[in-house]
């Protein structure tokens, strides 16, 4: 039996959630439990890779969880959260940096 994915959170993501439990606690539940699913489901999913990117998106209506999959530890990095235009926005510039 394959061992269970497991979760970590960025710097960035841990804020982000923060931030929504206080500001908007239902949509932070909403993203969480999205989260749990992913982590559940990991095996049995398409995962929708960014263009260009090393990251993941899943989507819970307008909002964006960003993260990737390290398949040998078997662990889901969550990179990032928020309003779509925003996540999408902290991506390009990761990705600038990259290329630098």
């Amino acid at each position: 039996m394959k061992q269970p994915w497991q979760f970590r959170f960025t710097d960035q993501a841990a804020e982000e959630i923060d931030r929504l439990s206080i500001r908007q606690p239902k949509i932070a539940e909403a993203i969480a439990r999205r989260i749990r699913w992913l982590v559940e489901n990991a095996d049995f999913i398409q995962h929708e890779k960014m263009t260009g990117a090393e990251e993941y998106s899943l989507h819970v209506g307008q909002f964006r969880i960003l993260y990737t999959l390290d398949h040998q530890t078997r662990t889901i990095t969550i990179v990032d959260i928020g309003k779509h235009n925003e996540v999408y926005r902290r991506l390009q510039r990761r990705i600038g940096r990259r290329r630098i």
